[in-house]
């Protein structure tokens, strides 16, 4: 991540109407009662920040990212998304607390901290995110953790909170930023209000699918190549989308013991450098090699666990953003799913599977087909938001996610950020959730189980490290005998 001016900062435009993609989380909370769709972020700090220049980071923050002062109101009679709306009594005071850590401020402890903070719902009638700054651990470090609605971000836009909140150098200034204001409604409008806003938002919704499909003909005839492989991937796209909905779902013993209600959260640091001097003699990506590996944890641990299961259905989110949306709040995500082999012993045949999966995913098109399918929703009422959202949930195991963030060291208010982890929630019936996150040199990953189906989480991250020694050690024999004549 570069250092950015303020106008590279700057925020889009923001309907108040709650696009789709981001109210299929926001439906998801009430659809599935255990599960809070929330992402969380955790700052490692080398000190306590200046309290001066943190808030003029939030300032700098809610400026340009005028969503983090708004709440949601549901549209009349939920037919509709949601509205964003101005929260007139934000209190930043609410979002952006100050708390210590009891003696001695282990990692241990500020992890058992934030596990139950995230697994506390959000409340609905403010702006969907908190802010904990936490001292008191030891060595005189210290912490910030942020606490997202998954309505309201998405891991990459989470970059955006990230980079107005911090700078490239130790004493760099925040710019002076004059505030973004979206397209404002009130909150206090009556139902009638709100429902004629709701009929003239589906009717230019409406009118544009329409004008759309009216000059589609037109479009094709000035670019036929163009249109002919938009088509094709987007056709491509649907038929993978498809396939995945009629895979038959995997149940997995050892959900069935949690509940979905408690977090358990732990943390994983992996050179970057590493991983690339195991991935390059394999031929594989990143992505296929974290899978691997994740598929390799899983198999141990169910061996351990003397549990037979010979695949998990892995959920993988992808980035449909743009370069001119990394700067802005709201999802612009896609999924596919992975079937982790987990009573594969060998890890170049796992590696393997995956790779074949992957690349499947990837032929498909199947990210080209959520921007094609959003368009349509806009105009379903929330009854349907709530049975897509728990139609989807109820076909994954498990769920790993990869976000590419800063390359170098960033500052927050003087401190050094030493670690930067991500972590997504788990549910009922998903009881491990895996992010990572790339910064500085280092990939960060962040681990979040239930205690209750998976008692023992600390297994998680020593079996990845087992998991991940085997690949290591593929590739080094791979080397070898490339090397040898």
């Amino acid at each position: 991540m570069t250092t950015a001016s303020p106008e590279s900062l700057r925020a889009l435009e923001l309907a108040p109407r709650m696009a789709p993609s981001d109210a299929l989380f926001w439906y998801a909370e009430s659809a599935l009662p255990t599960l809070r769709p929330i992402i969380g972020g955790l700052f490692v700090l080398d000190r306590v920040p200046d309290p001066e220049r943190a808030d003029r980071g939030w300032d700098v923050a809610l400026a340009l990212l005028p969503r983090l002062r708004q709440r949601v109101v549901e549209a009349p009679l939920h037919l509709g998304p949601p509205e964003w709306v101005e929260d007139a009594h934000f209190d930043r005071a609410y979002h952006v607390r100050r708390i210590s850590l009891p003696a001695p401020g282990t990692h241990r402890q500020l992890l058992d901290l934030i596990s139950a903070v995230l697994a506390t719902p959000l409340d609905h009638e403010r702006p969907l995110w908190e802010a904990y700054a936490i001292e008191g651990l030891e060595g005189g470090r210290a912490a910030l953790f942020l606490k997202l609605h998954h309505a309201l971000v998405d891991g990459v836009g989470a970059l955006a909170i990230l980079k107005a909140l911090t700078r490239s150098h130790r004493d760099a200034p925040h710019p002076t930023v004059a505030p973004r204001r979206p397209a404002r409604r009130r909150a206090d409008r009556g139902i009638l209000a709100r429902t004629l806003d709701l009929a003239w938002d589906n009717a230019r919704a409406s009118s544009g699918l329409a004008w759309r499909a009216a000059t589609a003909p037109l479009r094709i005839a000035r670019r036929p190549v163009e249109s002919a492989e938009w088509a094709w991937r987007t056709a491509r796209g649907v038929r993978g989308v498809l396939a995945e909905l009629g895979t038959p779902k995997i149940e997995d013993p050892l959900a069935r013991g949690g509940s979905g209600l408690s977090r358990r959260l732990d943390t994983l640091e992996l050179p970057l450098e590493r991983l690339r001097k195991i991935k390059a003699p394999l031929g594989a990506t990143l992505n296929d090699l974290v899978l691997t590996a994740l598929a390799g944890t899983l198999g141990a641990y169910y061996r351990e666990r003397r549990v037979r299961v010979s695949e998990l259905s892995c959920m993988v989110p992808m980035n449909l953003r743009g370069r001119d949306e990394r700067d802005t709040l709201g999802n612009r995500v896609g999924t596919f799913q992975i079937m982790l082999p987990l009573r594969e012993s060998r890890p170049e045949r796992r590696l393997a599977r995956i790779a074949r999966q992957t690349g499947d995913a990837k032929r498909d098109r199947r990210g080209a087909a959520a921007p094609f399918l959003a368009q349509p929703l806009g105009l379903l009422p929330g009854l349907a938001f709530r049975w897509l959202a728990r139609e989807a949930l109820s076909r994954v195991n498990v769920c790993c996610t990869n976000v590419p963030g800063p390359a170098e060291r960033r500052y927050l208010a003087g401190a050094t950020v030493d670690g930067l982890f991500p972590f997504v929630s788990v549910v009922e019936g998903m009881p491990l959730a895996v992010a990572l996150l790339s910064y500085a040199g280092r990939l960060e990953i962040g681990i979040d189980t239930d205690p209750e189906a998976i008692p023992d989480a600390h297994r998680i991250a020593e079996l990845f490290e087992q998991s991940l020694d085997e690949l290591e050690a593929l590739a080094q024999a791979s080397g070898r005998q490339r090397r040898e004549p």
